[in-house]
């Protein structure tokens, strides 16, 4: 991973952690996501119109896979509404962002996409597992099955699922975009941004459309609070930074590890502004999880 590559990600980190603290500090419902999606959608409207996505006509192939990233990105944000609605942020937050990280190393060495990872940033990745385990305790003793079977880890890993699918999706789009564009630069990954924020603030608003409870906190959020659209600039701003970082990395499994920079923000947010009480096997989880990163990083 390059210097570049690297600055782009840490700066994306904090961005990201942000429009998480908003979220959860509000009620956490797709119709918050879908005010989000619309705000990031309108923000990258002119570098769409200034590309030269529209007159490339990209291959079917292209919008394909545009699709199942708006798909993934929407499989995203509806695990992690439900998640935060039942859980703390200092839970949610990392292991929603850790999971993938194996998940995406995993389909990048089954699938050959990408140079495989190291033993030393496998072995980091090994690492972020054994932290992921312990994250959903609160005491030592219940270091058994049924500790693993609450709601919340149901959606976090439809979130963590999610974010692995459009991660991989994203990287490929990009590569057959960058192609069919004789010229092909900055303002076209903006104008791809904006296709998957259009794409999901429309598939958000169909699903909010068909729920009673989610229409009414449309309209209780709708024009009647920052904090959607705030999230949406935050959201936005710092995966259009990842985008940028993507085109610098040799495999998007290491791309998955450094955003878990993030992590301790995430934590920390919980513990001094939402005033949750994690114990001490799930901040010996997001210890392992720091260090499984810093030994990725090492390898990659």
């Amino acid at each position: 991973m390059t210097i570049s590559a690297f600055l782009l990600v840490f700066a994306s980190v904090f961005l990201h952690a942000g429009w998480n603290f908003l979220s959860k500090k509000k009620i956490p419902s797709l119709a918050f996501y879908c005010i989000m999606s619309s705000t990031s959608a309108v923000m990258w409207l002119p570098f769409f119109l200034c590309s030269g996505l529209i007159a490339a006509e990209p291959p079917v192939e292209f919008w394909l896979i545009w699709l199942g990233s708006v798909g993934c990105e929407l499989l995203y944000l509806c695990g992690l509404a439900h998640a935060y609605r039942t859980d703390d942020i200092s839970l949610v937050y990392p292991l929603a962002r850790a999971l993938p990280v194996m998940m995406t190393a995993f389909l990048t060495l089954c699938f050959g996409y990408g140079r495989p990872p190291g033993p030393t940033a496998l072995a980091g990745m090994v690492i972020l597992s054994v932290g992921c385990v312990l994250m959903p305790l609160t005491r030592w003793d219940q270091f058994r099955f049924a500790s693993y079977r609450s709601p919340a880890l149901k959606f976090i890993v439809m979130a963590a699922l999610g974010t692995t699918g459009y991660t991989i999706l994203d990287s490929l789009a990009l590569k057959v975009l960058y192609a069919s564009i004789a010229r092909p630069g900055w303002i076209d990954s903006c104008a791809y941004l904006f296709l998957i924020e259009a794409g999901l603030a429309v598939s958000q608003l169909v699903v909010v459309s068909l729920s009673r409870v989610e229409r009414n906190e449309f309209k209780k959020l709708f024009l009647k609070s920052k904090s959607p659209v705030f999230s949406g600039i935050f959201a936005s701003t710092a995966y259009i930074l990842i985008l940028f970082a993507m085109e610098r990395v040799s495999n998007v499994s290491y791309l998955q590890a450094f955003r878990q920079m993030s992590l301790p923000l995430g934590v920390l947010a919980g513990i001094f502004l939402l005033h949750e009480r994690p114990g001490r096997p799930r901040l010996a989880g997001i210890a392992l999880v720091v260090t499984g990163l810093a030994v990725t990083a090492l390898g990659s």
